[in-house]
């Protein structure tokens, strides 16, 4: 008897640890979405002011957007306008990556202006758009979407060899067409690139 009751409150606690989980997900979620846009508050970011009160000024201020975020967050009306919040803090966060570049670089201004669209270009063929929906959020690459249409025909019942066929062609065709267009990217970067920035793209992953 006592073994049974020790049992079912074992099997409570794991369903309320359950429950409190699902609940907390979206607001975890939200503050590491927030924490790769800001940066670290005590890190800071790459080329930060050696002046003591910039840096302070700096870690304060993502403070404040820290708090700012959360007070959307908890104020938000639905799931979809979450949904969208934590979309808009991605798209600035990749924002913010690609700006990077320009220091890690070394471009004055007048160069970044001719380099960022090559980067940009690069960094979107290697990483998925910033919002997480395919749906109204943003529209699917040719390659989500033939992925999609072949699994959504395996899905049903007994497909035919022939449709099996003609999905799998398109697929391959679109990965095909992604790798070609990437090649293309990856050359007209490497045009404005010394042998030097070559090499930091490199290790940043933009070109392999």
């Amino acid at each position: 008897m006592e073994r049974r009751e020790q049992n079912e409150r074992r099997g409570s606690d794991t369903v309320n640890r359950i429950a409190i989980s699902r609940r907390a997900v979206f607001g975890l979620s939200g503050a590491v979405v927030l924490g790769l846009w800001i940066g670290s508050v005590c890190g800071g970011d790459p080329g930060q002011s050696s002046n003591p009160q910039e840096h302070d000024a700096a870690v304060q201020a993502r403070l404040d957007q820290r708090k700012a975020f959360a007070e959307r967050m908890r104020s938000a009306g639905s799931r979809e306008e979450r949904i969208r919040m934590m979309e808009e803090v991605r798209a600035l966060d990749r924002q913010r990556i690609i700006n990077e570049f320009q220091s890690k670089l070394g471009l004055a201004d007048t160069e970044w202006a001719i380099v960022k669209p090559r980067i940009e270009a690069v960094y979107n063929l290697t990483h998925s758009p910033a919002g997480t929906r395919t749906g109204a959020g943003r529209r699917r690459t040719e390659v989500e979407q033939r992925s999609a249409e072949l699994q959504e025909l395996l899905d049903s019942n007994e497909p035919e060899a022939g449709q099996i066929k003609a999905k799998l062609t398109a697929l391959r065709l679109a990965k095909e067409k992604a790798q070609q267009d990437l090649a293309e990217a990856h050359k007209n970067l490497c045009q404005l690139m010394t042998l030097r920035q070559e090499a930091v793209l490199v290790l940043n992953g933009l070109l392999e």
